[in-house]
């Protein structure tokens, strides 16, 4: 069982000072809050055919997330950028790294053939700015608020590692349900048991987005945006990426 990291036991996990019960009132209604927006904005960011409205909420997720975070101290511990730990979890991280691109290749074959390998075909120096940029624009986002944060939530209500794990991926996998498809909901599930995994054992921020990182870039160079990416990006610059090619 991998050991999770335990609150500082001088400030509650939800950064109220503790001994007081109108606090911790306050805390559950925002707790139940913010299950509400999880809950209700995939639904309502469905609706919008605008891939910036998806960053923009992805944006203002994490920038919520972490200002709690750090306003309650608990950005010290859940967002740590342990390289070292990174480097020792480094050998794992490319082994699942390589059986996802492996199962992505699979998935291409098996629902868009004539997409595979069609962005690095089109422009190997596109390929790479791609890449480069999904890294720290999506999936940094991303983990500060579904690995750090959730973490950090999970942890205030003493949930045992495999729950946890389990309603992390679900959130991180609904969310997901954006891009209209539900196999882009159960597999961003699947790869957040796995990223869970990865942050509450290394105990670093780092290695867990160098694993999402490399996930992704298996997704984009194999082909299969389509069930994670909405917009006229690939319309426009790579026409044989297009949707519907």
């Amino acid at each position: 069982m991998p050991a999770t990291r335990k609150p500082d036991p001088k400030t509650p996990p939800h950064g109220t000072p503790a001994g007081e019960p109108g606090q911790a009132t306050r805390v559950d209604r925002l707790l139940w809050a913010e299950v509400a927006v999880v809950a209700i904005a995939p639904i309502l960011l469905l609706a919008l055919p605008i891939q910036r409205a998806r960053f923009l909420a992805l944006f203002l997720l994490a920038g919520y997330c972490l200002v709690r975070m750090v306003r309650s101290g608990a950005a010290k511990t859940y967002l740590r950028f342990d390289w070292p730990a990174c480097r020792a979890a480094l050998p794992g991280i490319l082994l699942r790294s390589a059986v996802a691109w492996l199962a992505v290749a699979a998935l291409v074959l098996w629902l868009y053939p004539d997409q595979m390998l069609c962005l690095p075909e089109s422009s190997l120096t596109l390929t790479a700015l791609i890449v480069t940029g999904y890294g720290l624009v999506s999936v940094l986002p991303q983990e500060i608020a579904f690995r750090g944060y959730a973490s950090w939530r999970l942890d205030a209500q003493k949930v045992p590692f495999v729950p946890a794990a389990l309603l992390s991926a679900a959130i991180f996998g609904w969310v997901h349900i954006i891009f209209g498809s539900w196999m882009s909901a159960v597999l961003a599930f699947f790869a957040g048991i796995l990223f869970y995994r990865t942050y509450r054992r290394s105990g670093s921020l780092a290695a867990v987005w160098v694993e999402h990182s490399f996930y992704g870039a298996a997704v984009f160079v194999l082909g299969l945006h389509q069930l994670f990416y909405q917009g006229p990006f690939f319309d426009q610059f790579v026409p044989a990426c297009a949707a519907g090619h």
